[in-house]
């Protein structure tokens, strides 16, 4: 299965790649020196005041809630 991976070259330059996951190296796609790949930083949402992890279960029930309560006005 590929996957999208971060690679970073000598040079300084970080290249996005899908490959697998026993692929280590890569050539930068900007100097074409070798590039290794490296971890990045995740990416997370939080929602704006309460700092809270939104989730599926939580985007379900709001949507529930205004359904129902447009179903008894």
């Amino acid at each position: 299965m590929k996957r999208m991976y971060e690679f970073k070259c000598c040079g300084g330059h970080i290249t996005e790649r899908f490959c697998s996951f026993e692929d280590k190296q890569t050539t930068c796609s900007e100097c074409n020196l070798p590039a290794s790949r490296i971890i990045s930083a995740p990416s997370v949402a939080l929602e704006g005041i309460s700092g809270s992890f939104p989730g599926a279960a939580m985007k379900w029930e709001r949507k529930h809630t205004e359904h129902l309560r447009k179903k008894t006005t």
